[in-house]
């Protein structure tokens, strides 16, 4: 299979000549000639990746692997250039040395060492070039290399009989209503998820189904399409074997005009199992009648862009128990008694575990254990899982279904997300992943292809879309973590474990962690203490471009002895991403060997405990994003400023320092910056900021927030989030007022005001209408703020907290807060009463009623917000507390809710 890892190794080299490009002078021709010479190998990659079977060959595959390292040193010899060559020059900046350039090659042939690197590498280059050239690329071969046994393998049917069946009864029923519901709003079913999950078994179960309908065909697409032979065999299932010679004999577009026809005349039901493109559905719907006709289409497919059609059924992996009933039915004999399947449910129920409860994985993991009555004998299979998923009973068997059809979810993907994909495997098993993370490394190992920018888009929106292919694949799962009232929401992801499995045999087999030479190139721990030191020690032979030191135990990862180690064979000389968290170091100082790391373009000291940031960070050249949420107070130096390059910057508001206001006029090139501090920040020099895409900033005093605001609305057009907290004691001046009121034209999405208010602004703005958490403390704001806060119509998050309301009644419209999802009433000392119309907040999922006092009871319209899943009380009046017990007299409001947390009572 060709390598995806040598067109990752060529799109680093080329973005590292389009972003280096515009600082040179005099050698366009020969970033040209260099250009020309990777593009003809991107282009047969690119090629080649859609036609493994004819390159699928030792020697191809040497040379790509040779490929690959030939690449990699490339960037390096530039960046090598670029870094230290120009800096004996003289010059005070990467910039103003890169000015410098008369030639990229040339000048680095006068260098004795990185001439002698350029010329191998050009010359070795040019040779294997000629040989993959030589390679005849025919038309219409295979584009996923599937032979035809493969593909009978894959062919699935309408008929069968499921003779293990459990679970998936909501989901049928779920479906069945859809099928029998004529509205049009129905026409195309589409069932979602990831391979083997069953999607085909459910599929026929409704198939299956006494729906009433005059005639049913069922097609398998899978990747190779070949319309016409799917339209002849849909249209003889319609007719029902009539005709067939007359059909057989038909061009394409007329048999798209007969299906069209029969289906407007009968109500007919067309299975499209395992679709897999968005242009093969495009082609094949011209045959359907979806307007006109009261015929139905159920379409299977893992890929979510062509689900999202009309109805989507994203079908989930089975629960525990029902992944056990599914593999006693398969392993253990009808006649086995129940007191037999008790023996093995322990193991049995670990063993669906590591399945991930994946229903294909559980079958096979069944049918190997099917008729083994000893325990000892489950014990084995759960030791060696991995093995026996990927090859089952023993390696000359042929039940290899789960790697073949985790496999060609792999193989479909395109050449740019295989390798972003593969980077997934170096986070932990079982854990969520900050997307944040993800984008930032992706970026800094050269991952996304700065082809694929807009005219308006950055590296960031280009990586953020590569995720949503790969969730849209079903290779990834994305969820949102609300973290409420705080700066942010996370957004994360993660692997199924086989999925991830998956990940990472195909990581070694493209070589993506090691090179051609068995050299490490990206290393990811999750130790504590001496067992990361010695697995460090290990890996004496290595050319790292990656270290990832992940540490989620209580106590902090000591990094003293794991840097020495490290440092001793000389393995970050190409370093480009540097992760170390949750960790702590000498003097809680960064080691003074960081100024090595020439090369690195990501450091993040996330949740680590660092007193100062040294400057010789500051002095980088190629850092291009670092994170100092450190976790305990940091000092910044002043040459934060001459950080130029630096496009992501992130802090923790609270815990940084800089004794005097430091500038960031020199960060031009800064995309996002997280944590601002005006009392740390000179704020008149974020205009110089032209070029931000997300801030978050924590404001004190009233002329730092009005420069802020104006910022922000300056930027309106190319701001992708805003977050902004306020903490100016008092905003109820005429002054605060007015900039109060600015805040609409703001597009922010997170607003804290902690201080006093004279009142709430009109927000009658478009742009304050994208606002989805608020947070109001301290305001002591008379009029009732429902009025307003209620019209807001993306509000998910709002937390009225301590005196933020003075006076003594709220009132909740009967439309208002359509979005709401999270309320939290605290500290509200003068509410008296709070009533809530029917048809108010109708997407509340929590609400927190704590300390308010005075209020006398719980409104009655909570009995009509049936979306409510918590309710937390705490520390309210005893009376108040009694009537929400389960004898109480408003006991019957709030029975609905599944989960009532009642904590103790106030004063």
């Amino acid at each position: 299979m060709v390598d995806a890892a040598a067109t990752m190794a060529l799109e680093t080299l080329r973005n590292l000549l389009i972003e280096e490009v515009k600082f040179l002078s005099g050698v366009e021709g020969q970033v040209e000639d260099v250009g020309r010479e990777f593009q003809a190998m991107r282009r047969f990659l690119k090629d080649a990746d859609k036609r493994r079977d004819r390159y699928n060959s030792d020697s191809v595959r040497g040379w790509v692997l040779e490929l690959i390292d030939l690449a990699t040193r490339a960037g390096d010899v530039l960046e090598k250039y670029a870094v230290e060559v120009t800096s004996k020059r003289g010059a005070k900046n990467l910039k103003k040395r890169l000015k410098r350039f008369t030639c990229i090659l040339g000048e680095c042939l006068a260098l004795h060492e990185i001439g002698k690197e350029t010329a191998y590498i050009m010359s070795r280059m040019a040779e294997l070039t000629k040989k993959l050239e030589s390679i005849s690329i025919g038309e219409g071969s295979s584009s996923f290399g599937c032979n035809d046994d493969q593909r009978l393998l894959r062919q699935t049917y309408g008929h069968g009989i499921e003779e293990h069946f459990v679970g998936m009864k909501n989901d049928i029923d779920l479906l069945v209503s859809r099928m029998q519901n004529d509205d049009r709003a129905y026409r195309v079913i589409s069932i979602c998820g990831m391979g083997g999950l069953g999607k085909t078994t459910l599929a026929r179960k409704i198939y299956q189904h006494k729906f009433g309908f005059e005639a049913r065909a069922w097609v398998c697409i899978t990747q190779k399409l070949q319309a016409k032979a799917i339209f002849q065999e849909i249209l003889k299932q319609l007719l029902q074997g009539e005709n067939n010679e007359q059909v057989m004999g038909m061009e394409e577009d007329e048999l798209v005009r007969e299906l069209y026809d029969i289906q407007r005349v009968k109500k007919c039901l067309v299975v499209l199992d395992d679709i897999w493109e968005i242009d093969h559905w495009d082609i094949l719907k011209n045959a359907f009648p979806l307007a006109e006709s009261n015929s139905k289409i159920l379409i299977t497919t893992r890929n979510q862009t062509i689900a999202d059609t009309e109805f989507v059924y994203k079908l989930e992996c089975l629960a525990e128990d029902e992944s056990w009933d599914l593999l006693q039915k398969i392993a253990l004999p009808i006649h086995e008694s129940e007191a037999n399947s008790k023996h093995f449910e322990a193991v049995g129920r670990e063993l669906v575990r590591k399945c991930g409860c994946l229903p294909l994985a559980v079958s096979v993991i069944g049918g190997i254990l099917r008729g083994q009555q000893n325990l000892g004998e489950w014990r084995k299979v759960l030791e060696n899982i991995d093995s026996y998923l990927k090859h089952g009973k023993g390696v000359d068997t042929n039940d290899k279904r789960v790697e073949h059809v985790l496999n060609l979810s792999y193989d479909v993907l395109p050449y740019y997300l295989k390798l972003c994909f593969l980077y997934l495997g170096c986070f932990p098993e079982d854990e969520d992943i900050n997307v944040e993370d993800v984008y930032l490394i992706w970026m800094a190992e050269g991952l996304i292809s700065s082809d694929d920018k807009g005219r308006k888009e950055t590296l960031w929106d280009v990586a953020e879309r590569y995720l949503n292919e790969l969730t849209s694949k079903c290779m990834v799962q994305v969820k949102l973590m609300s973290v409420l009232y705080t700066f942010r929401n996370l957004k994360l992801c993660r692997l199924h474990d086989l999925v991830r499995d998956l990940c990472l045999s195909k990581g070694k087999e493209e070589n993506f962690f090691e090179d051609s030479q068995g050299k490490i190139r990206r290393l990811a721990i999750n130790l504590v203490d001496d067992d990361a030191a010695c697995s460090v020690a290990r890996f004496k032979n290595a050319n790292l471009r990656s270290i990832l030191l992940l540490n989620n135990q209580i106590a902090y990862l000591h990094i003293n002895k794991i840097w020495k180690n490290l440092f001793s064979n000389e393995l970050l000389r190409s370093l480009k991403v540097l992760v170390l968290e949750n960790c702590k170091f000498e003097d809680n100082k960064l080691p003074c060997a960081l100024r090595k790391l020439v090369m690195l373009k990501h450091l993040s000291i996330r949740d680590s405990y660092v007193s100062e940031l040294p400057e010789f960070v500051c002095k980088l050249p190629c850092l291009q994003s670092i994170d100092l949420r450190s976790r305990g107070p940091m000092a910044l130096p002043n040459s934060i400023n001459k950080m130029g390059r630096l496009r992501h910057l992130f802090l923790d508001p609270v815990m940084i320092n800089g004794g005097t206001r430091l500038r960031l006029d020199g960060l031009t090139e800064l995309e996002t910056l997280i944590g601002f501090s005006s009392k740390v920040f000179d704020t008149i020099h974020l205009r110089k900021l032209t070029n931000l895409r997300s801030f978050c900033g924590l404001i004190h005093d009233i002329e730092s927030l009005s420069v802020v605001v104006e910022h922000i609305a300056e930027l309106k057009d190319q701001l992708r989030e805003a977050r902004l907290v306020s903490e100016v004691s008092d905003l109820s001046s005429e002054e605060g007022s007015l900039v109060i009121d600015s805040l609409t034209h703001c597009p922010l999405n997170y607003l804290g005001i902690d201080g006093r208010l004279r009142r709430l602004p009109t927000w009658d703005s478009l742009l304050i209408q994208n606002i989805h958490a608020l947070s109001i403390v301290r305001s002591r704001i008379l009029d009732d703020p429902m009025q307003t806060l209620q019209h807001l119509p993306a509000l998910r998050s709002l937390w009225l907290g301590v005196d933020a309301f003075a006076g003594t009644e709220m009132v909740c419209g009967s439309k208002g807060f359509p979005q709401l999802n999270y309320l939290t009433l605290m500290g509200l000392e003068n509410l008296e009463g709070w009533r809530v119309e029917e048809g108010a907040m109708p997407n509340l999922s929590e609400l927190d009623i704590i300390f308010c006092s005075k209020l006398k009871m719980i409104p009655q319209g909570i009995i009509f917000m049936t979306s409510i899943t918590k309710l937390t009380i705490g520390g309210m009046p005893y009376n108040f507390m009694d009537r929400l017990r389960r004898e109480g007299e408003d006991y019957h409001k709030i029975s609905h809710i599944p989960f009532i947390h009642l904590g103790e009572p106030g004063d």
